[in-house]
């Protein structure tokens, strides 16, 4: 039997998310709102969605606690509530889950099925057709020169606005991902041409 343990793994999402809840509440409160007010509110959302992505929940009961264990009881592993996790060490097997989402570890072997054997007689002989050729992605580092050339931003600033731009959790619009965006340029205090930035961004999207 093995037993593995990770306690309070949503304890700190929770509070996240609860703090930045109460963040947002004081803005919308403000007798007036202005654009700043508009970008504070941006980086909560996001930061709000993150947290909430990163919570886990009982694959017996469907419940999001403070303290989640993986479990692994005969062959099976789930990740279980408190209660769910003793119930299935009093029983000694993790019960039917009602999530759908517990996994039994058994290798799958590959063996030929008859129809692919028949598939490839009755092409055997048959002019060959070409194999389309698939454009390879564009990889980072040529994404990262290609918007240097075209807006003049080191690349060294290109990188840290690439990983800017894919710590968002949520999908944004292009206006308040720019927003965000600029927020976080300011705060980590990275020099970059505002007309620089607004053709940057779409190109890290």
């Amino acid at each position: 039997m093995k037993c593995l343990v990770s306690l309070g793994e949503n304890m700190g999402h929770l509070d996240t998310i609860e703090k930045a809840a109460q963040k947002l509440i004081t803005l919308c409160q403000k007798e007036k709102q202005t654009k700043t007010d508009k970008e504070k509110m941006l980086v909560i959302h996001a930061e709000i969605f993150k947290s909430i992505e990163n919570l886990s929940e009982c694959e017996l009961c469907g419940t999001i606690t403070e303290m989640i264990v993986t479990m692994t009881l005969t062959d099976v592993t789930a990740k279980l509530c408190k209660e769910c996790g003793v119930k299935s060490l009093e029983a000694g097997k993790i019960q039917a889950s009602k999530q759908g989402t517990s996994r039994k570890r058994t290798r799958r072997a590959k063996t030929p099925t008859s129809a692919s054997s028949k598939s490839k007689s009755k092409t055997d002989g048959a002019p060959s057709k070409r194999a389309t050729p698939v454009k390879e992605p564009e990889t980072p580092a040529a994404l990262h020169t290609r918007i240097e050339a075209q807006t003049g931003i080191k690349k060294a600033d290109v990188r840290r606005l690439h990983k800017i731009v894919q710590d968002i959790a949520a999908p944004m619009s292009l206006e308040h991902t720019l927003a965000y965006v600029q927020r976080e340029v300011e705060i980590a205090k990275i020099k970059v041409e505002a007309d620089a930035l607004k053709k940057a961004v779409p190109l890290l999207t």
